[in-house]
């Protein structure tokens, strides 16, 4: 299965080196490939916490309703003027959410999807709640590709050291998977604010949808069983570079979502093919020679 993941990173690889290429005939470099760095970093952020959830096996379908939360408490207190102390306290309700959230699936065993579910629903709701309906802009200046080089260092980083962890602790385990999975979609929710300079009111689910296209495009199992290094952080670029390239030629949001859909759909088969081609199949059994009772 390692054999397989490589190949399918080199794979990725490729393609993004491919779609890179067309950005920078198709636009000028400079400028176009900071903003599509900017975007990659605020979903890779998302999209890490939620592969970290697959990996410790606690799936947190919360991520985008999350940052989504994040953005709106974030720049509400902005607005009160605590500054950039109006972010730190937002990641700190959002990560001690996760692992409160951790603590209480694993005590009543319940399922982390379904958990994070009622989650999602609740952030989606506090999010309406403190907007009203409006948009909150914020005064802001930050070096938003920053973000991505963050993202990419925990990607990567933390793709290496967790399975080297071999945590056997059902408690741990879960408090890392939804703790630290909420901790990392609350950095995208602040970096996505940074982005676009302001928190609106709309859904968190389509964030959460381009992040499980990414993790699952990464070679992430959905069963916590596989995934390889540089996945995420390649199949994250991918999807920012096609979303980006589609804008430069005027195609409507909803192609975009299509494709996210359909490379989820498409992620789930390969990653299905995949473990099937790996599948050790068990050696003949050779029977033992059997010797003639009575030859001297």
């Amino acid at each position: 299965m390692r054999v397989v993941v490589l190949v399918w990173e080199g794979f990725l690889g490729i393609l993004t080196i491919a779609l890179i290429v067309v950005a920078l005939l198709s636009a000028p470099p400079g400028q176009y490939l900071v903003l599509i760095l900017a975007q990659a970093g605020a979903l890779g952020l998302v999209a890490t916490g939620l592969a970290l959830s697959f990996r410790t096996g606690t799936p947190n379908l919360a991520v985008g309703s999350i940052a989504a939360f994040t953005a709106m408490v974030t720049a509400s207190l902005m607005t009160n003027g605590l500054g950039w102390a109006a972010a730190i306290i937002a990641i700190l309700v959002a990560t001690v959410g996760g692992l409160l959230l951790g603590l209480f699936a694993t005590a009543l065993s319940a399922p982390a999807w379904a958990v994070t579910l009622g989650a999602a629903v609740a952030c989606e709701a506090l999010v309406n709640g403190i907007a009203d309906g409006r948009v909150i802009p914020i005064d802001v200046n930050f070096p938003t590709y920053v973000w991505f080089v963050l993202f990419a260092i925990v990607s990567l980083g933390g793709a290496l050291a967790w399975p080297a962890l071999r945590v056997a602790s059902p408690w741990i385990t879960a408090m890392v998977g939804l703790g630290g999975s909420s901790l990392l979609a609350a950095l995208g929710g602040v970096a996505l604010l940074t982005r676009i300079h302001a928190a609106t009111p709309a859904s968190g689910w389509t964030t959460t949808t381009l992040a499980l296209a990414a993790v699952l495009l990464g070679g992430i199992s959905v069963h916590g069983k596989r995934g390889g290094v540089a996945g995420t952080v390649l199949a994250v670029l991918f999807l920012s570079l096609v979303q980006g390239q589609l804008v430069l030629w005027a195609a409507p949001p909803w192609v975009f979502q299509v494709i996210a859909g359909a490379v989820i759909l498409a992620a789930l088969l390969a990653g299905r093919l995949a473990e099937l081609v790996a599948q050790e199949t068990p050696a003949p059994v050779t029977p033992a020679p059997v010797t003639p009772e009575g030859r001297s």
